[in-house]
């Protein structure tokens, strides 16, 4: 389990049974209350971009998902 204070750039997390990656978040101490976490995130699967503003103490599943480097190959005439 991921919490708030987790965040980065670039960490990929569950919400809302989605996978998301985190593209920007903002750490925000106002001088009465709890920590505000701001954060720009875009869905893995269709691109969109949410914003979400989160208090201290909220936490966030990690994916399950595997990453490769992997090589396209085409063929052009008659080689591949």
């Amino acid at each position: 389990m991921y919490t708030v204070a987790d965040l980065k750039k670039g960490l990929k997390i569950i919400l809302d049974g989605d996978p998301y990656l985190v593209v920007a978040f903002d750490f925000v101490k106002p001088g009465k209350g709890q920590a505000l976490y701001r954060t720009k995130m875009r869905n893995m699967i269709n691109g969109s971009l949410l914003d979400r503003t989160y208090r201290s103490g909220e936490s966030f599943e990690p994916p399950s998902l595997e990453e490769r480097t992997m090589e396209y190959l085409y063929k052009e005439g008659n080689h591949y």
